[in-house]
Order: structure tokens, then C-alpha cells, then sequence
């Protein structure tokens, strides 16, 4: 049986932090994603994108599953296509 502190506990810690903490076992399952700006340097395309959970900018050299600099692990993936008007 729980109590009421607890439950408002369980229903207060909805922050990114606490969702991805290595604790919970819900963060080995769920991959955040972000989403690239394409670099385009003298000798190759590279991409760029916003960390999910240290906000700096990394960048690669290529697209999917990446190990950010700071340890962070997410998939760089670019938005769908919009298709065009005929």
C-alpha cells in the first residue's frame, strides 16, 4: 500500500533527467533522437546536431545510432521529406 507523499512522488518526476536516468529501466529500451544540420566542409559532408542530453553541439560524419563526446548515446536521424506539390 503506498501513501500519498509517495504517490506524488511517483507523479512529480517527469523531467528528461529523471526519465533517462541509468536507473530506470525504461531508458535501455528508448533511444532519443536527434535531428542533424548537414555541414558541408571542404573535404566532406558532415552533420551536426544538438545533444539530447547535454545541449552542446557534436558533430559526425555520419547518420544512426552515435556515442556523443560526452557519453551520451542517441540516434541521428534527419526529419522525413516532405513531399513535393504537383
Amino acid at each position: 500500500m503506498t501513501t500519498r507523499k509517495e504517490t506524488r512522488q511517483l507523479h512529480t518526476a517527469g523531467s528528461q533527467e529523471s526519465f533517462f536516468a541509468a536507473g530506470d529501466k525504461l531508458a535501455a529500451t528508448v533511444t532519443p533522437i536527434a535531428r542533424p544540420v548537414i555541414v558541408i566542409t571542404a573535404g566532406r559532408v558532415e552533420y551536426a546536431a544538438r545533444c539530447p542530453q547535454c545541449h552542446n553541439w557534436h558533430r559526425h560524419i555520419s547518420l544512426g545510432k552515435k556515442t556523443g563526446p560526452c557519453g551520451a548515446r542517441y540516434l541521428l536521424q534527419p526529419k522525413a521529406k516532405l513531399r513535393r506539390a504537383a
